[in-house]
């Protein structure tokens, strides 16, 4: 049974401290184009915590409680929506505005035949219900992204609003489906963030230091999490902070030059390389490696989904001629996963052959050999051009390794937004040792010594294969036991010509 509350409040007037961020929310739920409709109808309001973004999301659902019009006001579990959303509603209405009032179903209606239901979405599927003129979903970090694609029908079809409050996890469904949408400017979407201290409410001397003093005493990474409301990588994390330094912008130009001394321009003739990891249930990715003074830089980036083989190959050689469209880079090596046969054979194929290399798929040995090269800072991404790749790799994390009973399983990456670090390191698993670009004038290649005796004798196996493979007159070496080989082995005998080097 659900916990009573009170219901209503006595007076028809509530204050609210100005905050220019929530300001800026309500005006944006307010605006309407020339038409009339809806300027934006995909709302979020990321803030650190305690930074009134209930308070705000509630006075939000209060405007929106017109004449005949029924919304959704969701929390995370029954408990944070009998601890803060209702009480954060209730606390907003006067007791005149008040109709009727269902405890057990959490259903509230108004003199103006508004109807306000409240819903706990720990259970996704909680979700479905009527077609809905509004929703609110408060601390949206904690809600299952499936949740909100059960809720997004019924909003849909009535044209109707959606605002999320909450505080950032790191690059969740939230980063990826509510703030960069807003962030690329993609319609109808609008987003702010801001820190706890921009509350007002802080402007009290005694709440600002007991904020300095967690400030003090927290890990850094989460105190700007929880309370400055940025979008950090976070426990978990594969490649983890690591990462930042090997990220180059646009606007770091003696970086830049010290890569590619040509700069603003990338000569085309320089060593390129291209990893590609195909997908039928998810999507088709390819990263784009180029070899420079200080080692390998990733200068772009190809996702898509639902195309066919000639239309993502049109896409790659596309990012090929991003730098110079008269002359594209021709990739001394393709990389493609080794289980991926079919489609190395469709990539083949004219117009445009692409004949690709099987690269070794192991998870965790892929992993260290990207994790390695990041922190001996010879692998680079450009970030303004390789967007998706930075935010796929800070988000990035293990899965939880425990199971139901307490034991341990294999650890291993989750299998989300992956696509772009999977081709990543397809690419870096073709070499034991960095390739020796062809205007270095620096010794680039990494030492032996940087590895692990497992990722050592990983190396020297590969490098064996592929020496036997440039040198087939050598005396044969058993490579029963290949990366690729054994599922690659055909036992009907089919022609594989057409996948070109891909044994190599």
């Amino acid at each position: 049974m659900a916990k009573a509350i009170a219901v209503g409040a006595d007076s028809n007037k509530s204050d609210l401290l100005w905050n220019p961020y929530q300001q800026a929310f309500l005006q944006a739920l307010m605006a309407r184009t020339k038409s009339g409709a809806r300027a934006f109808d995909r709302l979020s309001l990321f803030a650190g915590r305690r930074g009134g973004k209930t308070r705000i999301g509630a006075v939000a659902a209060v405007m929106e409680m017109k004449p005949g019009t029924i919304g959704w006001a969701c929390a995370p579990s029954y408990p944070e929506l009998q601890d803060y959303v209702l009480p954060a509603v209730m606390a907003l209405i006067p007791q005149n505005w008040i109709a009727d009032w269902s405890q057990s179903r959490l259903e509230l209606t108004l003199v103006n035949k508004a109807r306000c239901a409240f819903r706990s979405l720990d259970d996704p599927n909680r979700g479905r219900g009527p077609g809905l003129d509004w929703c609110w979903i408060d601390e949206a970090r904690k809600v299952q992204e499936l949740a909100w694609d059960v809720i997004s029908p019924a909003i849909v079809g009535n044209a109707g609003v959606a605002w999320f409050t909450t505080t950032p996890n790191s690059f969740d469904w939230c980063y990826k489906r509510l703030w960069r949408p807003a962030q690329d400017g993609e319609p109808g979407f609008w987003a702010t963030k801001y820190w706890t201290i921009e509350n007002p409410r802080f402007m009290d001397p005694a709440m600002r230091a007991a904020l300095e003093r967690d400030r003090r005493q927290m890990d850094p990474v989460f105190f700007a999490q929880e309370y400055q409301a940025d979008f950090v990588t976070f426990t978990g994390a594969i490649y983890g902070s690591s990462l930042n330094s090997q990220i180059v912008s646009g606007e770091d130009t003696a970086t830049l030059r010290s890569l590619f001394p040509e700069w603003p321009r990338i000569d085309p003739s320089r060593i390129a390389y291209v990893g590609i990891d195909p997908g039928a249930d998810h999507p088709f990715a390819a990263v784009l490696l180029v070899s420079s003074e200080r080692g390998l830089v990733q200068v772009g980036e190809y996702i898509a989904r639902n195309k066919s083989a000639v239309e993502h190959k049109r896409g790659i050689f596309n990012m090929l001629a991003r730098w110079n469209p008269e002359r594209p880079f021709t990739p001394e090596r393709w990389a493609i996963d080794r289980s991926q046969r079919q489609m190395a054979i469709e990539l083949s194929q004219a117009p445009f052959p692409i004949n690709c290399t099987a690269a070794e798929n192991d998870v965790r040995a892929g992993i260290n050999r990207v994790r390695a090269w990041v922190e001996t800072q010879q692998l680079w991404i450009l970030g303004d051009e390789c967007k998706r790749t930075v935010e796929q790799l800070r988000g990035y994390r293990w899965d939880e390794n425990i199971n139901p009973d307490g034991t341990y399983k294999r650890e291993a990456p989750m299998k989300v937004e992956d696509d772009l670090p999977d081709a990543l390191r397809y690419c870096l698993m073709l070499y034991p040792e960095l390739p020796e670009p062809e205007k270095s004038t620096l010794a680039m290649r990494p030492g032996l010594e940087n590895f692990n005796p497992d990722q050592l004798w990983a190396l020297q196996r590969m490098k064996r294969i592929e020496d036997a493979a440039a040198n087939p007159t050598q005396d044969e070496e058993d490579f029963s036991d290949a990366p690729g080989r054994a599922y690659f082995d055909d036992d009907e005998g089919a022609d594989l010509a057409g996948v070109g080097d891909m044994w190599n």
